[in-house]
């Protein structure tokens, strides 16, 4: 396994940008009629951006296994780039090479459509860029009255019907379709991302468990607590995961959301999570009746992993608030390691599980500290200068703003970016 997951973050990037499209931008080389070679150029932007497009299409369908390598929160950042660059490209290809009829509406619909979910898209699903823009962000919590979640993943799908409009674009030019090898694998590369998400449509419906809510807890004014018993319990899950769940049988809540666990279910025989009551789906949570069927996907995330990759290294975790939740199964599945946490929360009653902490502090290697009100960069800086930096990695979870300042301030202070994983829980 790669040590250091931000190097296997470029392979994904380095795959997806210059390898997958080379064999179609080959075959477009050697077989395009010299009538068309002037043509060359942006017929190769709108093969770039059609396999990009395939990409992006590909990594909604959230691989696990790439999720295990890279993270989730990385796999949307690629996903959302992709899908920009494949519209740009999409853009400068219909300006360079002007068409007419069908072959000229089929392209245009398909590039508006793009263009339109993906405007809605960035401002709605796509953490990575809102958690950076604070005028976006503004305008996504104002939006979010006016759409509920499960309308935004509904439109995300008309991406779909865009991808099939450029398969007919491109079916409908006589001397593209005369390409026999450019057209083998147009329809090898579309064959397989459309097996993909069929195989990820199914495994959501007929494939993943579905368990039973079999506790309701109100932990805070905000925070809620369920345990979701399973009929069966595959290996499936890691401490620090978090799965999408979703009620089937509940209009509104159909739509997978996802949460962090807060136990190792492989252990407890159920899963436990904790959630804030921020959006519309989790707002309902709290009057949702014990005993309705769950459907769980999952797990996802890379906690675990990171700790793996590190034998013989102490943890060091920064929290704040909700994001905490993951680091309590961690924390339970690692005390044989040295750890110790930063947890701050904006006002006592916040806190959460401070039984288990008090447990944890009789513990040998468990140490905590916990606060109101966000740490200063001098108790960290304390905290350094009492252990070995260069033998501990350090978890950070919580709010992209305390992510990123915390993250910046270990750099500054030189922590090795492979020694810091930060998931961004920002969709």
């Amino acid at each position: 396994m790669l040590k250091n997951y931000k190097f296997g973050n470029g392979l994904v990037w380095l795959l997806i940008i210059f390898v997958l499209p080379l064999p179609l931008l080959q075959a477009t080389y050697y077989e395009l009629p010299a009538l068309y070679h002037d043509t060359l150029m942006p017929i190769q932007f709108g093969t770039l951006a059609y396999i990009w497009m395939l990409a992006a299409i590909y990594l909604a369908t959230r691989p696990r296994w790439l999720d295990r390598l890279i993270g989730l929160p990385s796999m949307y950042l690629v996903h959302g780039i992709i899908s920009i660059l494949a519209i740009g490209l999409a853009f400068v290809h219909k300006l360079l090479l002007p068409s007419s009829g069908w072959i000229k509406w089929t392209g245009d619909w398909g590039l508006y459509l793009f263009i339109a979910v993906g405007v809605y898209s960035l401002i709605f699903l796509a953490g990575w860029l809102t958690n950076r823009v604070p005028v976006l962000n503004h305008l996504k919590h104002w939006l979010e009255t006016l759409f509920q979640h499960e309308i935004s993943v509904w439109l995300h799908r008309l991406n779909l019907v865009a991808t099939a409009l450029v398969i007919i674009h491109v079916i409908l030019i006589p001397y593209i379709l005369a390409m026999h090898n450019y057209m083998m694998l147009f329809g090898a590369y579309t064959g397989i991302v459309a097996l993909s998400y069929l195989v990820s449509v199914y495994r959501v419906h007929f494939q993943q468990p579905t368990g039973e809510l079999i506790e309701l807890d109100q932990l805070a004014d905000n925070v809620v607590q369920l345990s979701v018993k399973m009929p069966r319990l595959r290996r499936q899950f890691q401490t620090g995961d978090f799965v999408f769940i979703a009620f089937p049988n509940l209009p509104g809540m159909k739509e997978p959301h996802p949460f962090s666990l807060a136990n190792n279910p492989l252990a407890d025989g159920q899963l436990e999570l904790i959630v804030r009551e921020d959006g519309d789906f989790t707002k309902s949570l709290a009057s949702v009746p014990i005993g309705t069927p769950v459907k769980i996907l999952g797990g996802y995330g890379r906690f675990q992993n990171f700790i793996d990759e590190h034998p013989g290294t102490q943890l060091v975790m920064i929290s704040g608030g909700i994001g905490v939740v993951p680091l309590l199964s961690l924390i339970n599945h690692n005390l044989e390691k040295p750890i110790h946490i930063f947890y701050s929360v904006q006002k006592q009653t916040d806190f959460l599980h401070l039984d288990q902490f008090d447990y944890w502090n009789t513990t040998p290697n468990f140490s905590s500290q916990l606060q109101v009100g966000r740490f200063k960069d001098a108790q960290l800086e304390n905290y350094l200068a009492t252990i070995d930096v260069n033998h501990t990695i350090f978890l950070v979870s919580g709010p992209a703003a305390l992510g990123q300042h915390w993250q910046r301030f270990l750099k500054k202070h030189g922590i090795r970016g492979w020694q810091i994983y930060y998931e961004e829980f920002g969709w």
